[in-house]
């Protein structure tokens, strides 16, 4: 199975914002079909395509050299998993950072199949104080990118990503 749960940076600011896209897999939405569940990525997967966006955003701002241990998820507003042909947006925004944390906020937005994207910039509700509430709120820890990843092939796939 090969699972990506980023498929492309629409736009990103290093340590405030990214923008990304998210697709099924034919093997995501596979998962359920065996417990009589429709075809879908499940919620979960959603979940983590959003930590994986902050995974990127923070790899790509430091250089290659942090990333993110997830310590505490304060609010997740489940949005049902992805069906065939959908698309997730997530726009990602950095509430809080010190030298050893950082606390995240992000939205998402179902594409329907044949959907464009309105904009590749960061989404209002990202760019906006005062706008929609969040779906997701989390903390995370930064730890060195070397302890999970080889540095260099996290940045040759971050270049296939923002191509």
């Amino acid at each position: 199975m090969r699972w990506r749960f980023t498929d492309k940076v629409l736009s990103f600011t290093p340590w405030q914002a990214v923008v990304t896209l998210k697709a099924g897999s034919l093997e995501e939405y596979s998962l359920l079909e065996r417990w009589g569940r429709p075809g879908e990525a499940p919620a979960v997967l959603v979940l983590e395509a959003c930590i994986q966006s902050a995974r990127w955003l923070v790899e790509a701002s430091s250089a290659f050299s942090q990333n993110i241990e997830p310590l505490e998820i304060v609010h997740w507003r489940v949005m049902d998993g992805l069906r065939p042909g959908e698309r997730l947006r997530i726009s990602l925004r950095v509430e809080e950072r010190s030298a050893e944390h950082i606390c995240f906020k992000a939205w998402q937005e179902r594409l329907l199949p044949g959907q464009v994207c309105a904009s590749v910039s960061s989404s209002p509700a990202c760019d906006s104080p005062d706008a929609a509430e969040p779906d997701l709120l989390f903390s995370a820890a930064l730890v060195p990118l070397a302890e999970r990843f080889l540095p260099r092939d996290r940045e040759c796939l971050w270049q296939e990503l923002t191509a």
